[in-house]
Formats: structure tokens, sequence, C-alpha cells
């Protein structure tokens, strides 16, 4: 059975240690892609600056400084990805 997702340009996607690494590569390719992004990781201003690259590129994202080691800080990432893309 094939399985049939749909385009990234459709999606919301939210990346976890966006701000360095495979994170933020995944970020950049997604937010390349057209996928409306939600970036979460410890660093502010990491975070900030990929949210203004991708802004300028004219991709859609925003960020949430958090440490998914905290289910407090995952439920404030699900809390702004609804609030701000809808749920």
């Amino acid at each position: 059975m094939a399985i049939s997702l749909k385009p990234l340009r459709n999606q919301v996607i939210v990346i976890t240690g966006a701000s360095s690494g495979i994170g933020l590569v995944t970020a950049r390719m997604a937010a390349k892609q057209g996928a409306k992004l939600v970036v979460a990781a410890r660093n502010e201003d990491a975070l900030r600056q990929l949210v203004e690259e991708i802004r300028a590129s004219g991709g859609e994202a925003i960020y949430v400084v958090a440490d998914v080691g905290r289910e407090e800080d995952v439920n404030r990432i699900a809390d702004a990805a609804i609030a701000h893309f809808g749920g």
C-alpha cells in the first residue's frame, strides 16, 4: 500500500533543534519547499536569525525558545503552533 503525503507547501512542520546542524538544514529545506514552520531550540538569537532569513525569502515561520526535555516547553511549542497556524 502506497503512502500519500500532502505536499510540504500544505503542511505546518515543527522542527526541534533548529538552531544548528540537521535541524537548521531541515528547516531551510522545508521552508524552500513552502512549508509553514515552527522552529524550536534553546538558542533564541539563532532562532530569530533563522526566522528572519525564512521570512526574507518569502516563507512563513515562527520560533519558540524551548528545551524539549521539559514537558511544559513541548506544550508551549504545540500551543504556539496552534495559535499561529490553527489546529
